[in-house]
């Protein structure tokens, strides 16, 4: 008797998990508009020393103890610069859907040095210093110049 009471109550777990798979799936995917994506193009990075871990991404910088990689803290990267003066305006929007990402979407990387964190984000490398996050004076790298046109000759 207590064989056929514990196959029975198996089965009747079974049926549940099996019935509540299918109803959780179709109210989750009724639920409204998916979330947007992750904004594209905004630096990123991982780098370490001997004590925490530093993750670059989604804007922001956060450090880890190594230890146990506990959250430690939390900082949003600069606002990147304006566009130089003369630059030509940005076209005028054709519809609601933000433009693709860059190809190969811009450097950006990061690295820690002689107590310094080094964020590279475009043309800009951020410098922090360890392991309080101070931001110390940003670095504006010179904008590389066009590659020299192989059909005039020049390079040879």
């Amino acid at each position: 008797m207590m064989k056929h009471r514990n196959a029975l109550i198996l089965l009747v777990v079974m049926v549940w998990t099996l019935a509540a798979v299918p109803a959780y799936a179709a109210s989750a995917t009724t639920g409204g508009a998916p979330p947007p994506p992750p904004p594209m193009g905004l630096p990123s990075g991982i780098c370490a020393d001997d004590s925490m871990l530093y993750v670059v991404a989604d804007g922001k910088i956060m450090q880890y103890q190594i230890s146990d990689l506990s959250l430690l803290a939390t900082l949003n990267l600069p606002k990147p610069p304006a566009p130089p003066e003369g630059a030509p305006p940005p076209p005028p929007a054709a519809s609601q859907l933000p433009s693709p990402p860059p190809v190969g979407g811009g450097a950006h990387g990061a690295w820690i040095a002689n107590g310094t964190l080094y964020v590279l984000a475009g043309h800009t490398v951020f410098r922090y210093s360890v392991p309080d996050l101070t931001l110390q004076a940003p670095i504006e790298l010179p904008k590389p110049a066009p590659p020299a046109d192989a059909t005039s000759g020049t390079g040879r």
